[in-house]
């Protein structure tokens, strides 16, 4: 990335596969709040070291953003990078508007898969970049960097991924989490096509439960296309009540 530095703040299971990463990068320094998570890793360092980086990667929850930043901002520096990895964009990046100091420069991020979908090589995959207040140059080094990784990058606001995503992922990690719950999807008369739809949801249900509310709960758009999901899918059985 043509930076001396990069910092990883969390080390959860996205944490763990971002480290397998960037730790190809060379000066990589990590911290976690779990200690015993920092067992065996070479590049681990205080909170102080890693927040003083050049760029700092976070890979925390949803809920644990704004502590995060506000513990960060006194101790950084002008130029640096702050870039997070929330699957809510509009949340976070306000987060990190207000409480990093002006002369930090903020980039929200989305990578588009997860442990799971992501463990056999993440070329091929997609990650969403919302610029938020950061240099063209800090910018295209960073895209350069994820290109080279073979990732397909797709640029937009924060307002616009989580609208988007309230259609798509929030809805999905809704049907995984209700299939889990009535503990559907492994029956053995299935044809391919819910075979592969039971898969998938149940890859979900290795998220944290705090993912699963963070998303519901920090994307703004998700309350309402829940409840027009919900309110159709009344409709539907009503339908197909009427017509039996």
């Amino acid at each position: 990335m043509g930076t001396k530095s990069i910092g990883l703040l969390g080390l959860g299971r996205f944490g763990k596969l971002t480290y397998d990463y960037l730790r190809e990068h060379g000066a990589l320094r990590v911290w976690t709040r779990d200690a015993q998570k920092l067992a065996g890793v070479p590049e681990k360092g205080s909170f102080e070291e890693v927040v003083s980086c050049d760029v700092v990667v976070l890979t925390v929850a949803i809920s644990a953003m704004e502590e995060t930043c506000r513990r960060m901002a006194p101790l950084l520096r002008p130029k640096q990078i702050v870039v997070d990895t929330c699957s809510v964009k509009t949340h976070p990046v306000r987060i990190m508007l207000e409480a990093l100091p002006d002369y930090v420069e903020v980039l929200g991020t989305h990578p588009l898969f997860g442990p799971d979908s992501g463990k056999n090589g993440i070329a091929g995959l997609k990650i969403v970049l919302c610029p938020a207040r950061i240099a063209e140059t800090s910018f295209r080094s960073i895209r350069s960097y994820l290109a080279s990784l073979g990732l397909e990058i797709i640029e937009t606001t924060a307002e616009d991924h989580d609208r988007q995503a309230a259609r798509m992922q929030a809805l999905f990690h809704l049907l995984a989490q209700t299939l889990g719950r009535l503990g559907w999807g492994n029956d053995p008369i299935a044809t391919p096509g819910p075979e592969a739809f039971a898969r998938l949801t149940g890859a979900l249900l290795n998220d944290s439960p705090q993912l699963f509310l963070d998303i519901q709960r920090d994307n703004p758009f998700a309350a309402d296309y829940r409840r027009r999901f919900i309110e159709t899918l009344v409709a539907l059985d009503r339908e197909i009540q009427s017509e039996g």
